[in-house]
């Protein structure tokens, strides 16, 4: 019986619980994800990955989609937010690396892969237009307000589309050449969403 009592600590220290548990089920849900695709993809089989029972994810969420909306927006990482004193050109550029390193496969966040599987995948392409595209866009909104405001841009050129050309292009160049663009890449995709300024004329 003293041998039960000394040895129960130890077990209940290694238990995870908590942050640790939820961070755990999140790695092995996009570990199960990227492994077997969405439509294979299980509440046991995440379990098993995790080493843990079915309960312990039951308990958070309700279904898959749930827990894979969740382990999304737990890999996302935080949106670069607009800084005042910093211009609006250099703004998007960093929003624009963030957008290249999340489909790179540089972030915690599932790479081009396995977004391309859950782009057909009707109920995770709502949750990628939710946790992913939406903020994002939202984001961009801003920037080129600001851009307007302080003339940077003409406000005539802002049209509903202008949003999704910066992220466009950037899938583009991934689609077509199979890499992410570099900096100077990313700096052409800006001059092309915020046209530089051009030096006004001498003719009067």
């Amino acid at each position: 019986m003293a041998q039960l009592t000394q040895t129960a600590p130890k077990c209940s220290r290694s238990r995870r619980r908590g942050e640790v548990l939820e961070r755990a089920l999140y790695e092995a849900t996009l570990a199960e994800l990227a492994a077997v695709g969405y439509g294979k993809l299980t509440m046991e089989g995440i379990a098993a990955r995790a080493h843990t029972g079915k309960a312990a994810l039951y308990r958070r969420w309700a279904s898959k989609h749930d827990l894979v909306h969740a382990a999304l927006v737990f890999a996302l990482p935080p949106v670069p937010e607009p800084r005042s004193g910093r211009s609006a050109r250099d703004t998007l550029l960093t929003l624009f690396i963030a957008h290249r390193d999340v489909l790179a496969g540089k972030t915690a966040f599932p790479g081009l892969d396995t977004i391309h599987q859950l782009l057909h995948e009707p109920e995770m392409r709502i949750i990628f237009a939710d946790a992913v595209v939406g903020p994002r866009l939202k984001i961009t909104d801003s920037i080129l307000q600001a851009a307007v405001e302080a003339g940077d841009i003409d406000p005539a050129m802002i049209t509903p589309l202008t949003a999704r050309i910066g992220p466009a292009l950037i899938n583009h160049h991934f689609l077509l050449t199979g890499a992410p663009p570099n900096r100077r890449e990313l700096s052409l995709i800006v001059d092309t969403v915020i046209p530089p300024r051009q030096p006004a004329s001498d003719d009067q």
